[in-house]
């Protein structure tokens, strides 16, 4: 029997003990909302389960999401070292240990005789968890030092790869990627809907809805689907608590956050031609409104997302500290923000990218970048 990619996922679960889901370095809510969904799942059918990300900080207004508190920072633990010693013709009368400079001593003391050195052994366990899920990241390096520390960890343990954006590098055993789903919140439930009967409460149905809503700016932008408002329907109906998640995702803005909006909003310009709409924010324009959360760029972004749909690209270019100009760029699917800004070694995915920019000038940082993108816009076409 050809099983499909769901079912193989399926019965990968059931045959696994402990299960690690990885979300990338700066997850979008989206990722951290599907995680959490998947790690609820995995409980309900009583595996071992923790949620990763690397040097995650979960913003206050998020912490609504059920079990927000199980996101851990650092893997630890994934293997244990084995000293074993032979004690068939020497026992042991006293163990004891010492870490001096850096160094661990293990001092055995026999009962009767001496221990040599080919009496003592070297091995270690298997790797804690059997089954590795990677939600929302393009690629195994998306994932920050999670995956730079433990990379033969991520060699040796099967992994299921769950995206839908059309960058995902396939890096999976098994890859679940759908790139018409608004979100990889809609992936993982149609991934888990039918493996067990009432799988959905009201949290696990909230935890999706909550990807769902963000990613499409509360079913505001054109990725919108008939299928992906039927799946909305349907997690209402199983308890998503949809006005919590309104309300906090969107009616929870300090009066700093919409000053900050309005500076934005007044310095901002539009190429027709190359449909780009971008503004500027300077260091002072921070201080004077109070706030230097770099999360309040984002929420920027997110409503020129939905309020220019005369622009394929958009960009904040705004400097905090002395010195140091960054920029967010968001680019719909069928540009590679990555390729496309290479020379500021851009971090993020390929929609939604962070850069900085060498210099003191914020103008001339974003004439620099400008001329970048357009450039890169003429020779693809």
């Amino acid at each position: 029997m050809v099983y499909s990619s769901k079912q193989q996922i399926y019965e990968n679960v059931k045959r696994s003990n402990s299960i690690l889901i990885c979300l990338p370095k700066d997850p979008t809510i989206d990722a951290i909302a599907a995680g959490l969904a998947l790690f609820s799942v995995l409980e309900k059918l009583e595996k071992k389960i923790k949620v990763m990300c690397n040097e995650f900080s979960l913003p206050p207004q998020h912490q609504f999401l059920p079990k927000s508190g199980e996101i851990l920072k650092d893997l630890t633990s994934l293997r244990k070292f084995i000293i074993s010693l032979d004690v068939t013709q020497t026992k042991v009368e006293e163990l004891s240990y010492d870490i001096k400079d850096e160094k661990l001593d293990i001092f055995i003391t026999p009962k009767n005789g001496v221990f040599r050195e080919r009496d003592v052994s070297f091995s270690s366990t298997n790797y804690e968890y059997d089954l590795i899920f990677v939600i929302d990241s393009p690629d195994l390096t998306s994932l920050g030092r999670l995956y730079d520390d433990n990379t033969e960890f991520f060699y040796h343990t099967p992994i299921v790869n769950i995206d839908h954006n059309p960058g995902n590098e396939h890096f999976g055993q098994i890859n679940l990627l759908d790139l018409t789903a608004t979100s990889s919140s809609e992936i993982v439930f149609e991934l888990i809907k039918d493996w067990k009967e009432d799988i959905l409460d009201e949290y696990i149905a909230t935890s999706l809805l909550t990807g769902i809503i963000s990613k499409t700016k509360s079913f505001q932008t054109t990725s919108v689907t008939p299928k992906s408002l039927a799946i909305a329907s349907h997690l209402i109906s199983s308890g998503a608590r949809r006005e919590e998640i309104v309300q906090h995702l969107y009616q929870t803005k300090s009066v700093e956050t919409l000053k900050l909006w309005g500076r934005a909003l007044a310095r901002l310009k539009l190429d027709k031609e190359n449909r780009i709409v971008w503004s500027l924010l300077n260091k002072e324009d921070f201080e004077k409104v109070g706030t230097l959360d770099e999360e309040d760029i984002f929420s920027v972004i997110d409503e020129l997302i939905v309020n220019a749909p005369e622009a394929d690209i958009i960009m904040i270019v705004y400097q905090i500290e002395k010195n140091i100009i960054r920029a967010v760029i968001n680019t719909p699917p069928n540009i590679d923000a990555i390729e496309m800004l290479k020379e500021f070694k851009p971090v993020g995915s390929k929609d939604f990218t962070k850069i900085v920019i060498a210099g003191e000038d914020i103008f001339l940082a974003e004439k620099k970048v400008l001329e970048t993108i357009k450039n890169f816009l003429k020779a693809s076409r």
